[in-house]
């Protein structure tokens, strides 16, 4: 297939949508499909290298969170458009409505993916207290967005039971965004001075990494304990601060892959503090090295779906049930290093691989659609083929 993926930017790799959007397009890309890229930053042969629009205000905001938004040009990417098969958008922004709108007027098939979880809008926007905020924005990205598309690719079944439950019609396609296959657990052991305890993530209010520090504050073991956070973002400050307060050994850095796999399979214990969170790729990634992990138990978020039994769970903003957590895991090195494994082979059914291959599934079904059944019109590759 010949398919175009739409999406504000792809040239901040600090971002998770971004992320996800690459690991897709070269994943696809390896399984025999041309894939263009429309975005800002996008630099292929095929691709369009999108300028950025500046929305007063939002703009601002919007880049302390690692997000820029494409200004939209007609002719150019109209010219990246011709001989594709099916178009599929990443974001629910006014770049991805202006594509959309130019995708139906010729007559492309188009799905959508719901990377923007409302909840993350409005813990940015300090908003988080106000209940209805969400489901106005729920609401709006539906009449807005999402009602123009047959088939939204959803990272988790916990964010399609929010659509659904948000009265989304269209057919919800539940797909990982998938871990990259590089992620595995070390070859050999490894012994570290202090218990390592690690988290990777944006630091925004929605990610919740204060719950962590304030938690080893509480643990018996607070002074064999080191913490390393993983990201950038707004919060980094007041992260800092606290630490300092609480006397808590910590390191802020940001890694490469190969730097970021390493760390992983180095440390002892993986924390994903988040309250909001669609999927957590972050968390997979870890699980996947043969972290054991312990998952913020909230309503909010997808990712106790990978907790294996409660010792991997703790109250959701908690700090004195995080702490017990650290401590438990603390105690039992055996343990722990049993269940590492346990966990690595879980993380396998949310292998890259096999989200591809849904994703090959949820385009066909939607170029069938369009095309009536007749599916001689596109070239498919055998992989795409034999599902």
């Amino acid at each position: 297939m010949v398919i175009a993926i739409v999406n504000d930017l792809i040239d901040n790799k600090t971002n998770g949508s971004v992320i996800t959007a690459i690991r897709f397009a070269e994943g696809l890309k390896a399984r025999g499909h041309e894939v263009r890229m429309v975005a800002i930053g996008a630099d292929g042969p095929n691709d369009y290298n999108a300028k950025e629009r500046y929305v007063p205000l939002v703009t601002e905001v919007s880049a302390k969170n690692q997000v820029k938004f494409g200004k939209f040009d007609r002719e150019g990417i109209k010219k990246v458009f011709e001989g594709v098969d099916l178009v599929h958008f990443i974001f629910p922004f006014k770049f991805e409505k202006q594509c959309k709108m130019l995708a139906d007027e010729m007559g492309i098939p188009t799905t959508a993916a719901f990377h923007v979880q409302p909840e993350n809008i409005s813990y940015n926007a300090h908003l988080n207290w106000f209940r209805p905020f969400n489901s106005i924005i729920y609401a709006y990205f539906r009449e807005r967005y999402y009602r123009y598309f047959n088939r939204i690719h959803c990272p988790s079944a916990f964010i399609a039971g929010q659509l659904a439950e948000h009265g989304y019609k269209q057919e919800l396609y539940v797909i990982s965004n998938g871990y990259d296959p590089a992620f595995v657990p070390a070859a050999t052991g490894h012994r570290n001075e202090k218990f390592e305890i690690v988290m990777t993530g944006r630091l925004a209010p929605e990610k919740n990494q204060q719950v962590i520090i304030k938690a080893i504050a509480q643990s018996k073991y607070k002074d064999n304990i080191h913490l390393t956070l993983l990201g950038n973002g707004p919060k980094k400050k007041a992260l800092e601060k606290l630490a300092k307060k609480l006397n808590v050994d910590i390191t802020f850095n940001f890694l490469k892959k190969e730097d970021l796999i390493a760390k992983l399979q180095s440390s002892d214990l993986y924390v994903h503090a988040a309250t909001v969170e669609i999927e957590a790729i972050a968390a997979l990634e870890a699980i996947a090295c043969g972290l054991v992990p312990v998952i913020a138990d909230s309503k909010k978020s997808a990712t106790p779906q990978f907790a294996l039994d409660e010792r991997s769970l703790f109250e959701d903003n908690n700090e004195y049930s995080l702490a017990r957590k650290i401590d438990y895991w603390y105690e039992r090195d055996e343990e722990r290093l049993r269940m590492g494994k346990v966990y690595a082979e879980s993380a396998k059914k949310y292998s890259l691989e096999k989200s591809l291959e849904k994703a090959e599934r949820m385009f066909i079904d939607e170029i069938m659609d369009k095309n009536e059944g007749d599916l001689k019109k596109i070239a498919l590759v055998p992989a795409a083929q034999n599902n």
